[in-house]
């Protein structure tokens, strides 16, 4: 198992040691004189890296730049309206709620008797929903264990797959 994290770990550096990007560590050294996969593929990255470098770098269209960079303005604009707009409609949000807190304030009576006409509704409702519910809470516990014993796979899949 430490082989092969190892290997995994050297595999990850060789192209960035081949380019120059990295310097090589004393344990990466040591495990490239061991290990004759590991040493092909950075003699491998090596060849390939001095291929590149004869070739001549390829140079961008005139108009890449100016592309990209008025691809980059109009993103961030788009990005800005829309930041804009969620930003106005909180606004008006708040205006409604001041005003009609300002309303109710002045109406006290007519904004207790909507309360209380709220809570016989709610009341009814939540009544009427537990009397339905009831002959159901079998299935209701089934699912919800159903559904825990999906989440405990599923998380001991992912573990296993991640070790």
């Amino acid at each position: 198992m430490t082989d092969y994290f190892t290997c995994s770990a050297v595999r990850d550096l060789v192209e960035p040691i081949a380019a120059g990007d990295v310097a090589v560590e004393t344990v990466v050294r040591e495990h490239l004189e061991t290990c004759p996969r590991c040493a092909a593929a950075l003699a491998s990255a090596r060849r390939i890296e001095m291929l590149l470098a004869e070739r001549p770098a390829a140079t961008a269209p005139a108009r890449f730049t100016p592309a990209v960079m008025a691809r980059i303005r109009r993103e961030r604009w788009r990005t800005e309206q829309h930041v804009d707009r969620i930003f106005n409609l909180a606004i008006a949000a708040a205006i409604v709620l001041v005003t009609g807190g300002i309303v109710a304030l002045f109406n006290v009576n007519g904004l207790l008797g909507a309360a209380a006409v709220a809570w016989q509704l709610m009341t009814a409702a939540t009544k009427e929903g537990v009397s339905t519910a009831a002959p159901r809470l079998g299935t209701y516990i089934a699912a919800a264990a159903f559904m825990a014993s999906a989440l405990a796979m599923w998380w001991w899949a992912e573990r296993r797959l991640s070790l």
